[in-house]
């Protein structure tokens, strides 16, 4: 892409016709950030190709998609809504609300980066679920995506583990 003309850029809802590229976007940045092999690529498309057509469709999948002047998208993200238990904030008060919004499937197109379209969809994401009365928004990041997060109000919570499957 030449640097003498900047596109213009549209962000639009994600539907079920777009689970291809949901499906590609996820896969594109888990292998970028190296957890995912090449050789498990294909595997992983199908099943997020199948997960992104249900999850759309149920609306359980928020996506959101940046296309350029040709109509090309370019980049998105996501949100997993999720209802949870209620939890005490840091304040000690009760959540109060139970649903909970998990951003994921951000991924930008190598050519489109450093246009702040990250910022964009987050920052669509975020209004979202203020306008669905969803205060709780949580996210896994990358190192490459930490320092944009924090800018957007994040903050890292130390209390998070995983389970690996395997017992003593």
């Amino acid at each position: 892409m030449g640097t003498d003309t900047l596109p213009e850029f549209v962000i639009r809802r994600a539907t079920p016709a777009d689970a291809q590229t949901l499906a590609r976007h996820r896969c594109e940045m888990w292998l970028a950030m190296n957890d995912l092999l090449a050789e498990g690529y294909e595997e992983m498309y199908i099943q997020c190709v199948r997960y992104f057509e249900e999850a759309v469709a149920d609306q359980s999948y928020q996506g959101w998609l940046v296309t350029n002047n040709s109509d090309e998208i370019v980049a998105g993200g996501g949100l997993l809504l999720r209802r949870i238990a209620p939890f005490p904030l840091e304040s000690g008060l009760s959540c109060p609300l139970e649903m909970q919004a998990h951003i994921l499937n951000m991924f930008t197109e190598p050519d489109y980066r450093r246009f702040g379209l990250a910022k964009s969809l987050v920052t669509t994401m975020l209004q979202w679920c203020e306008e669905e009365e969803i205060g709780h928004v949580t996210l896994n990041a990358s190192s490459a995506g930490k320092p944009l997060y924090e800018k957007l109000g994040f903050v890292e919570m130390k209390n998070f583990m995983k389970w690996t499957g395997k017992q003593p």
